[in-house]
């Protein structure tokens, strides 16, 4: 195996752990005023000239949990890198690939992270329209918090669009410039175009042409997926394909997604429900509150989605680890934003100030505290272990029962992630 990809990769991937919501995943709607025509916006001016710039810290907003994942990430030493941004036409037309890829979000990060080594994986999302719509972009950073990225996914919508062409120049042009990737030639940097109209032709500095050069310039290689079978976005489509060393390929307008009933399903959901109201988050009512929503948007998840989510999230958490330490890894969201998880860390209770106690604790002793935090954490144990149980066995019913769909939009993005990843060192 080549085994250069990996000497640099721990530096990065131990930056990464534990986004801040609120700052990783920051949403920028962009409207262009007319007296603006050919120069981008004072809000997201691209950079034509210059790389963006690195990363120099650990981001702000970083919980205790976190910070422990931290230090596994460490010990487990280099893992391939691989940072993926999808660029996502979200006018009306979109809707049914749209809502297929809120369920499906789980289930490509889950097969990425099949790979061998398990790569350490962080995500992008760039939505686009066009001027004159609601928003003509909403950009959201790369980051390895799935949980975020799933909750902010699953509040867009379909809408706008009718003119045909879309603003497709600046949804990529913002992917290749804003987007914070990693300056190591050694990490894959790959962005996924998905749309099913052609460039509209808007301000020169977001020119389509222009963006698909800067990707082949800064190493991002361009996949595109045109959803339908308009012969000028196909046009566009296989012309950054081909100039970045991407792939092209199209799909039924709805995206071909198909979600399968299992036996599993039903027992799977409510487990899930149950497991996503253990919850004990400490700090301020506002990272609480914020917390407290990332684990909401996870009760209502599909069947499919939720066993997806689990798949990933303990490959992920349990790189490098022995199959049994894998099999024990919490799937609970990470806290971010300067919260801690209680039932992953009960000592923080010592230093929690009364007014940053979630309301279960608030008037109870210091001993009836514990005692509650140490009954929640084996509660939340237990049905950890039941939804993994239930989630595998899904799997295994899958396996023998049905068959991948090949034209999906799924199956197309692990198909050019398996080909681009050989390069870097990981196998699937």
């Amino acid at each position: 195996m080549n085994l250069k990809p990996l000497s640099r990769a721990v530096l990065t991937a131990a930056l990464a752990t534990g986004l801040s919501a609120t700052s990783a995943w920051a949403v920028t709607p962009v409207r262009a005023p007319a007296s603006t025509a050919g120069k981008p916006t004072a809000e997201a001016k691209p950079s034509v000239k210059a790389e963006p710039a690195k990363p120099t810290g650990t981001p702000a907003g970083q919980g205790a949990q976190a910070q422990g994942q931290d230090a596994q990430v460490q010990a487990q030493g280099a893992r391939p890198e691989i940072e993926v941004a999808f660029v996502l036409d979200t006018t009306g037309s979109m809707g049914g690939l749209l809502e297929g890829a809120k369920q499906k979000i789980f289930s490509i990060a889950s097969r990425i992270a099949k790979g061998k080594p398990t790569p350490h994986l962080k995500v992008a999302l760039v939505a686009y329209r066009d001027v004159g719509d609601a928003y003509v972009t909403k950009r959201f950073e790369l980051s390895d918090d799935m949980d975020s990225m799933f909750a902010e996914l699953r509040k867009l919508e379909a809408n706008g669009g009718g003119d045909f062409p879309e603003h497709v120049g600046r949804g990529l042009g913002e992917a290749v410039s804003l987007l914070k990737w990693s300056q190591d030639r050694e990490v894959m940097k790959v962005v996924f175009l998905v749309g099913d109209a052609p460039p509209a032709e808007r301000e020169a500095a977001w020119d389509f042409k222009l963006w698909s050069k800067r990707a082949k310039e800064r190493h991002i290689v361009v996949n595109t997926v045109r959803c339908g079978a308009d012969s000028s976005t196909e046009e566009s489509w296989r012309y950054v394909a081909k100039l970045t060393d991407g792939t092209f390929d199209s799909i039924d307008a709805s995206g071909g997604m198909v979600a399968v009933a299992t036996p599993y399903d039903a027992e799977l959901s409510r487990v899930n429900a149950e497991l996503a109201s253990k919850t004990l988050y400490g700090g301020r009512k506002e990272v609480r509150e914020m917390n407290l929503a990332r684990s909401e948007a996870t009760k209502g998840m599909a069947a499919e989605a939720v066993a997806d989510r689990i798949s990933y999230m303990k490959k992920s958490r349990g790189a490098g680890m022995s199959a049994p330490s894998a099999a024990a890894v919490s799937s609970a969201p990470v806290a971010v934003g300067g919260a801690v998880d209680l039932l992953e860390k009960p000592a923080a209770l010592d230093t929690l100030k009364d007014d940053e106690l979630p309301q279960e604790l608030k008037g109870l002793k210091k001993e009836e505290q514990a005692a509650k935090v140490k009954q929640l954490a084996a509660e939340r144990k237990v049905l950890e272990e039941k939804v993994a149980k239930l989630a595998t066995e899904r799997d295994q019913w899958l396996a023998k029962n049905a068959s991948t769909k090949e034209d999906a939009f799924d199956a197309n993005v692990m198909k050019s992630v398996k080909a681009q990843a050989a390069k870097f060192g990981v196998a699937y």
